[in-house]
């Protein structure tokens, strides 16, 4: 597997374009269809935040070397928040960085944004430690955002 920095560096590069192409304006409309208060202008500006504050090589680089990366990777679900557009990213960002699995659960208000970026992540590197969250596994560890409806898994 590519080096994670390499690879969510790569992301951003992609990000880039998002919102200026026509397959990434239908994902931003299909966003929008599934949660009324995201608007084009609100997934735009997560996404460019994303992209110049988190990542950008000169950023992850020194973030990073406060951390010791497992070696133990362990299974770590994330339940995302879906109130802002990708919203849960920093999570699944954290949970790959340090070394773990991540299986995630996005918001059902933001699953278009989240298997957008999901699919990007795989595109550049197939083997990244992604996976869906399944109700009937067992994880070493989760982290929950969001209200009620998170704290139950």
């Amino acid at each position: 597997m590519k080096h994670p920095v390499d690879i969510f560096c790569e992301l951003g590069l992609r990000l880039a374009s998002f919102g200026h192409t026509q397959p990434t304006l239908d994902v931003v409309d299909q966003a929008i269809e599934h949660n009324a208060w995201f608007t084009k202008e609100d997934i735009m500006q997560a996404v460019e935040a994303i992209r110049l504050d988190m990542l950008q090589r000169e950023a992850l680089e020194p973030w990073l070397a406060n951390y010791k990366c497992t070696t133990t990777p362990r299974r770590v679900a994330v339940i995302m928040a879906g109130n802002i557009p990708l919203v849960g990213f920093f999570d699944l960002l954290c949970v790959i960085m340090s070394g773990h699995h991540c299986y995630i659960k996005p918001s059902s208000k933001d699953r278009v944004l989240m298997e957008y970026v999901v699919a990007t992540l795989r595109d550049i590197e197939p083997s990244i430690p992604i996976y869906a969250y399944d109700a009937t596994e067992r994880y070493d560890m989760a982290i929950a955002t969001g209200g009620e409806e998170a704290h139950k898994y």
